[in-house]
């Protein structure tokens, strides 16, 4: 396998109260860390914030997985301590405020209160890469749970964009790059990022196949052209390798994923139950095909089938549109949280398709297998 070059990949319970009392308390932490800290330690993490779930992994590290949403925090009257305890490192202090997180604010916010990022923005700088920095910020303080000494921790980043949003990389690499004090409920340091990568996002998949964890050329992957379909909340995304070599012509993404199911099952609940479900009980649903109303168990396989049919033609049409037939493509590995919904119909057309068991995981241990790799020379 060809390393591909920089132009191809590498764009490259309480806290504080008192706004200003904050800042200055963050910078003088921030400082204080950085010149305390010896001859560092740095840790590589493959970062995937997808628009539905983030991922997180590092060497001898168990994987880091929540979901993409973040509310404002709220007093908690009753079982607040127990609460923390069920959701560790879900509470962030940052310089906008203090947050829930993750499944943190899936339980105690409302849908209303819940805030995600939907796709593109219409200033990446100060939208959407503010809310991917903050989840980063989120993930970081769960890989490095524990450590609240306010000490410098050195680390690169490995992460991707959808493949149609790759011109963003260079505003998400400067709104990662630098240093960040991490506060959560669990751990206090300042994350100083050396050095980010940036790849299209389906990528991760494909080193996840090719490279060992380690970054060693896997020998078990011989196919020449691979490629992957990369089904997420708000995109689908194909990418192909050519033996190492990215081929951005037979590569793209359509705005499409399981927000169009969850958005239908919703809209079926409402028509149904005039109630608006939570995120959590339409996740519930599009996994079991049930619904809980009331205290019974409602059968809602045909409003699952019915939702989930766009994001299979959707996924179907980007395929043909780029591979048409598939006669050239070696392996198609099919990966995201979505993969599953669609895997039956791609495997009918495409025979060479793999549905990988880790599929939700696979881009993060994608992208920290090939920051590995790059690190051995």
């Amino acid at each position: 396998m060809r390393k591909c070059s920089v132009s191809q990949v590498c764009n490259s319970d309480q806290f504080i109260t008192g706004e200003k009392a904050e800042m200055a308390t963050r910078k003088a932490l921030t400082n204080n860390a950085l010149k305390a800290q010896p001859e560092p330690n740095i840790y590589t993490v493959g970062l995937d914030v997808g628009y539905g779930v983030t991922k997180a992994v590092m060497d001898n590290h168990d994987p880091v997985i929540f979901p993409s949403v973040t509310a404002y925090s709220r007093e908690i009257k009753f079982q607040a301590d127990e609460i923390a305890v069920k959701y560790p490192g879900d509470q962030l202090m940052d310089d906008e405020g203090t947050w829930f997180v993750g499944e943190l604010a899936m339980s105690q916010a409302r849908p209303a209160e819940l805030l995600r990022l939907r796709g593109r923005t219409a200033n990446e700088s100060s939208l959407g890469n503010v809310f991917r920095a903050r989840l980063a910020k989120v993930a970081l303080g769960k890989l490095f749970a524990g450590v609240q000494d306010g000490s410098a921790i050195h680390i690169r980043i490995a992460t991707g964009l959808p493949v149609d949003h790759m011109r963003d990389s260079a505003e998400l690499k400067a709104a990662l790059v630098g240093q960040h004090l991490i506060q959560t409920d669990n751990a206090e340091f300042v994350a100083n990022i050396t050095h980010v990568m940036v790849m299209p996002q389906p990528y991760g998949t494909i080193y996840s196949k090719m490279l060992k964890p380690n970054g060693v050329i896997d020998p078990c992957h011989t196919a020449k052209r691979t490629g992957v379909v990369d089904v997420g909340t708000y995109t689908v995304d194909l990418a192909l390798d050519d033996d190492g070599e990215y081929v951005d012509a037979m590569s793209g993404s359509t705005e499409s994923g399981v927000h169009m199911a969850q958005e239908r099952i919703a809209s079926a609940i409402e028509r149904d139950y005039r109630e608006k479900p939570s995120y959590r009980m339409v996740e519930n649903i599009l996994r079991t095909g049930c619904l809980r109303a009331h205290g019974q168990t409602v059968d809602y396989r045909e409003q699952v089938n019915h939702a989930i049919d766009p994001i299979r033609s959707a996924a179907l049409a980007l395929i043909s549109e780029k591979w048409q037939t598939g006669l050239g493509v070696d392996v198609i590995y099919l990966s995201g949280g979505g993969a599953e919904l669609v895997a039956r119909q791609v495997k009918e057309v495409y025979k060479q398709t793999i549905l990988l068991d880790d599929s939700q995981t696979a881009n993060a241990r994608g992208y920290l297998a090939y920051a590995n790799f790059t690190a051995r020379g």
